[in-house]
């Protein structure tokens, strides 16, 4: 790309860490800032020392030397950060989802595109090289049942469906477009008000797809099954197994080599050497959010 690539980053949490480490790859970041936890402020000191902290978001919007910003703060800080970021004509790359309703979802697109800036969200799991591969499986056999089983600790201040949920709903949206039918079959709450949750989902073709999420478990782990005509498929990870009729074992068919995160960062930067700058990415975050808010 020939125009040199400038980044500012609002949030230093672990995935900011994650981003910034990523991000230096492809460009020089300027400026970050946080909410002020120093912990995180010495982190990039010691590890980044050529990236200037600053503790006004603002700074980094007014610096013309910046032409793209970098964010991984909370849900409810999304919108308002964007919007600042686009007023200011930069391109933004946020941390899924990209705002809390369609009608801010819609606004901030509509920005994008008249500045012709790139808004990119990053749904992490549609840049894993399994979905690419499941892709390619469905349109030789048919997929009849996907099962998304999501277990964790944590994450108790932020909304699961936006949080959580957002992720297997941006698989489905890839690979099967808007559902038809969409319930919520059970929630639990303790520690926060939806901690255990339940849905059914109903796709053309007749394509069923099952998730349950539990942010109460002790044991982390997130495995999808894919039923086909044919097959049934186990997505662990970076790995993608078959399971065998016969034998009774599922065989490792496929791994990924790159990190979803590493091809996230580069589908960013490959978009930004476009001309015309596109927001799909943008428009797939709009319609995740519009189906989780026929839940609520």
């Amino acid at each position: 790309m020939s125009v040199k690539l400038n980044f500012g980053i609002i949030g230093i949490g672990n995935w900011g860490k994650n981003l910034i480490r990523d991000f230096s790859k492809y460009g020089h970041i300027e400026k970050f800032t946080n909410t002020g936890n120093h912990k995180n402020i010495r982190w990039v000191r010691n590890n980044y020392p050529s990236i200037e902290y600053v503790s006004d978001k603002n700074k980094i919007f007014n610096d013309k030397k910046i032409n793209a910003v970098i964010i991984s703060t909370p849900i409810k800080t999304h919108y308002s950060i964007i919007k600042k970021a686009l007023l200011a004509k930069k391109h933004v790359f946020v941390e899924k989802p990209l705002c809390t309703n369609v009608s801010d979802a819609h606004e901030l697109i509509r920005i994008a595109k008249k500045n012709n800036l790139l808004l990119f969200v990053g749904h992490i799991f549609i840049f894993n090289e399994i979905l690419k591969k499941l892709i390619q499986i469905s349109k030789k056999e048919k997929i009849q049942l996907i099962y998304f089983q999501w277990t964790k600790f944590g994450t108790f201040d932020e909304d699961i469906f936006l949080n959580l949920l957002s992720h297997d709903i941006s698989i489905l949206l890839k690979l099967f477009g808007k559902p038809k039918k969409i319930k919520l079959i059970s929630s639990f709450g303790s520690i926060s008000k939806n901690d255990v949750i339940t849905l059914n989902l109903e796709f053309g073709q007749n394509k069923k797809c099952q998730i349950y999420l539990n942010r109460h478990s002790s044991h982390t782990q997130k495995i999808v099954s894919v039923l086909t005509n044919k097959n049934i498929y186990f997505w662990d990870d970076s790995k993608l197994y078959k399971y065998n009729k016969k034998s009774g074992n599922s065989k490792l068919i496929f791994k990924s080599k790159l990190t979803p995160l590493e091809n996230e960062c580069k589908a960013f930067i490959s978009e930004l050497g476009k001309t015309q700058k596109s927001q799909e990415y943008a428009n797939l975050a709009k319609d995740v959010i519009q189906v989780i808010q026929k839940l609520k």
